[in-house]
């Protein structure tokens, strides 16, 4: 479903929110849902006229199981890149142990979660497809929004949205750093934009009651 400007919403992921970014070198895909969600992640590809080989990069805003299940399944399958901050990488990749909760630990092996490398490694600061990486901690160590000049922003879960389409904090139970990610969060709604784009919930208008 078109929220944007060359941006779709994917349709039917079981939790939260998926995009593809229309660019000059190709789509782009922020996040990737959880486990499972290839499937439909490439439907989607095809709904708006595009192939699976048109996938250029796959961007993902922090390393919880709900926005990177798809990823490595979707590597395979278009090669595309797989870019993450380099704070969230080494749980991605397995490498580290999840480091909040036991939780945390037990929904990958329970939903099978493949664990991918990273092609690109994030800082802060790039320009990737025409998105601006910004690096917003808190929600996890490597939480990132991302930004494009028209002042659409895909804000990961570092700040959310209601089914209204109105902004609200993170779930602070499940933030690395409680006061890291309310500060984020404060962060990225005095970003100037005009459409918040949120890992859960509705497209959020700058415009609508907050």
């Amino acid at each position: 479903m078109k929220v944007a400007e060359g941006i779709d919403t994917v349709e039917g992921l079981w939790v939260g929110n998926a995009y593809l970014v229309r660019g000059a070198e190709g789509l782009l895909l922020v996040d990737s849902g959880t486990p499972g969600s290839a499937k439909r992640i490439l439907a989607s590809i095809e709904r708006i006229g595009a192939k699976p080989s048109d996938l250029r990069y796959i961007v993902l805003t922090h390393w919880h199981v709900d926005h990177v299940g798809g990823a490595a399944e979707l590597k395979r399958r278009t090669g595309a890149q797989l870019a993450i901050h380099a704070l969230d990488a080494p749980v991605l990749s397995g490498k580290e142990r999840p480091p909040k909760g036991r939780l945390a630990m037990a929904l990958p092996r329970l939903l099978r979660l493949e664990r991918p490398a990273p092609d690109i490694l994030l800082g802060g600061g790039e320009i990737i497809a025409g998105l601006e990486v910004v690096h917003m901690p808190g929600h996890t160590d490597g939480s990132i929004v991302l930004r494009r000049d028209d002042g659409v922003l895909f804000s990961g879960d570092a700040l959310l949205a209601d089914r209204h389409g109105r902004a609200r904090d993170p779930d602070l139970s499940l933030a690395l750093d409680p006061a890291l990610a309310l500060a984020s969060a404060a962060r990225i709604r005095a970003l100037p934009h005009t459409l918040l784009l949120a890992g859960h919930g509705a497209a959020a208008s700058a415009e609508a009651p907050q």
